[in-house]
């Protein structure tokens, strides 16, 4: 009988048997692969702590059988929670101080009008609205919604239903979207139903989005740490341009792989996983705290 020393080993495979990886193990090599939810560390990585909660990210990208059956009914949205979701929606909407435009429609979009949902998912709501009837200026009704929206959420950061959070956004009705599962608060029906088979074909090269996802990981954290030690106002400089080198590489990575209309694109998931490890929000405040340190005067 082989024995398993795991101080010994180099690689480690955390694997798990409801696909939320809600609990993770070391599983010995001879072991075969019985399912797509294992994925590779190096000890390195292991004592780095780079890893973090990324084996349960990778498989939150995982198709389900179902979709959530507290937000779905016989694959019509739950009355409950619809009705309070266009409750959320008419306060928001009101918050726009927008009297004179009525919203052509609400959407729920995003991983919970999909089988790809996860306890890292949100209630992802879009409010469609003719911009040019609010001003001809879109560029800057776009400005407009988009502090609005920010400042909403951000003031509702506990707003939950079912454990999952609620985020607003402001959608014009000539905006392209990327979806492939989109649901009509307002006629209480699909504009665009999801199918599982259109996911379940997608093959995820998971061993690219943890690479990727860890190459950005290091980057931001190396970032984060010279801004922690750095007194040097001209330094600081260098830096922030560093960061915002890699905040457009980050958000061109991921409009690129938006372009196909797959939403299970490496650039995407990639963005998704650093948002769900707490990194795009890690990148964004290194942004604005070494904007305020240059321009700060003692």
């Amino acid at each position: 009988m082989k024995i398993f020393d795991a101080a010994k080993r180099d690689t480690f495979q955390l694997s798990s048997t409801n696909g939320d990886l809600d609990y993770g193990h070391v599983i010995d090599e001879i072991i075969e692969e019985l399912d797509n939810h294992k994925f590779s560390f190096t000890k390195k990585e292991m004592q780095e702590g780079v890893i973090g909660d990324l084996p349960s990210v990778l498989a939150s990208f995982d198709v389900r059988k179902d979709l959530n059956n507290r937000v779905w009914q016989d694959n019509v949205m739950n009355s409950r929670v619809r009705l309070r979701l266009l409750d959320i929606a008419d306060e928001f909407i009101e918050f726009l101080n927008i009297s004179w435009v009525r919203p052509k429609d609400v959407i729920l979009t995003g991983s919970l009008a999909n089988y790809n949902w996860s306890r890292y998912s949100d209630f992802d709501l879009h409010v469609l609205i003719d911009f040019k009837k609010v001003d001809k200026r879109t560029d800057f009704v776009k400005e407009y919604f988009d502090s609005k929206k920010t400042l909403w959420n951000e003031q509702h950061s506990h707003l939950k239903i079912y454990g999952f959070p609620v985020e607003l956004y402001v959608q014009d009705i000539n905006e392209e979207h990327t979806a492939s599962g989109i649901y009509s608060l307002y006629k209480n029906e699909w504009i665009k139903e999801p199918e599982r088979d259109e996911l379940m074909s997608v093959k995820l090269d998971k061993l690219s989005i943890k690479n990727k996802t860890i190459k950005f990981v290091k980057e931001i954290d190396k970032l984060d740490t010279s801004f922690k030690k750095e007194k040097d106002e001209h330094k600081i400089e260098t830096l922030s341009d560093k960061i915002k080198t890699t905040w457009d590489k980050l958000k061109r990575t991921r409009k690129e792989a938006l372009k196909n209309g797959n939403e299970l694109t490496i650039g995407n998931l990639v963005w998704k996983a650093l948002r769900r490890l707490g990194y795009i929000e890690k990148l964004l405040d290194l942004k604005y705290q070494t904007y305020d340190k240059i321009k700060t005067i003692k």
